[in-house]
């Protein structure tokens, strides 16, 4: 019994790895409108494709010393980090909930969320072919998951996505700039669909204290964002990223995953503390 669970653990971070070396071809060409199927997978450096054996999550990666077997041009580490954080978030969903379609359902919920954080991190965006897609899932995610009702789902959609269009509209109308991007409002929006209504408060406390915190942060040990070069994906644009500031979907990202695995002991400790003051 005991080896049959060692061995399904493994599995199950086998099979993270390679949704974690997917996620990797999602954050490079999702932004530029590129097909994540064809063609295989490329070295950023020399562009040419990347055989199946320097392709294993992480190893191919060590054993090459991060460099392309081709040209020798360096590879990020960022590529075995995300296979690493993807194996890790789809063992935690697995710890935290076993076989079944709940598993499932929040291992592709968590590995999208990764997938979202970088490519916000790299370009500023959160595409619309992910977040909508994300959302409709959540919509539908009661039929697997009966943690979270359709009621629940349905108007955690619309509250998530009523609070920040809202602030978006606000910031548009009344003080002539961008004070949330669409993309951070379909993100909410999609979190809501899949946790509930009940989860949108402590997933907005949660990421706006920590963007707070690591803005602070930034802003103290580095540049600007608006003396940073500007990326790529938004040269072209007339919006560009303001002083200080930084992106805020991968706070949401963060706050939705830490309602996922921590949401009812950060609960009893929220009503043990209040318990204590009301005594």
């Amino acid at each position: 019994m005991k080896a049959a669970l060692l061995f399904a653990d493994a599995l199950v971070i086998l099979v993270g790895l390679c949704i974690g070396s997917f996620l990797n071809v999602v954050i490079a060409r999702v932004p530029r409108g590129e097909s994540v199927v064809r063609p295989r997978s490329r070295c950023p450096g020399c562009r040419q494709p990347i055989a199946g054996y320097d392709n294993i999550p992480v190893v191919s990666w060590l054993i090459l010393r991060g460099r392309c077997r081709r040209c020798g041009q360096p590879i990020s580490p960022r590529y075995p980090l995300v296979e690493i954080v993807c194996a890790v978030l789809v063992f935690a969903v697995w710890r935290r909930f076993g076989p079944g379609g709940v598993f499932l359902g929040y291992a592709v919920f968590a590995a999208t969320l990764l997938a979202l954080t970088f490519i916000d991190l790299d370009t500023w965006l959160l595409p619309h072919q992910i977040t909508w897609p994300l959302l409709a899932l959540g919509l539908l995610s009661p039929a697997w998951n009966p943690e979270v009702g359709w009621i629940d789902a349905a108007v955690g959609a619309g509250a998530g996505f009523s609070a920040f269009a809202l602030v978006a509209l606000i910031g548009e109308k009344l003080l002539k700039k961008e004070t949330m991007g669409w993309g951070d409002v379909w993100l909410l929006a999609g979190i809501g669909a899949w946790l509930g209504w009940q989860a949108l408060l402590p997933v907005i406390v949660l990421s706006s204290l920590q963007g707070a915190v690591v803005g602070i942060a930034l802003l103290a040990i580095r540049r600007p964002a608006a003396d940073r070069p500007v990326p790529a994906d938004l040269q072209d644009s007339d919006w560009v990223p303001p002083r200080h500031a930084v992106p805020f979907g991968p706070f949401l990202a963060l706050g939705a995953l830490e309602v996922l695995f921590l949401g009812d002991l950060m609960a009893r400790w929220y009503f043990d503390v209040v318990g204590n003051f009301v005594r």
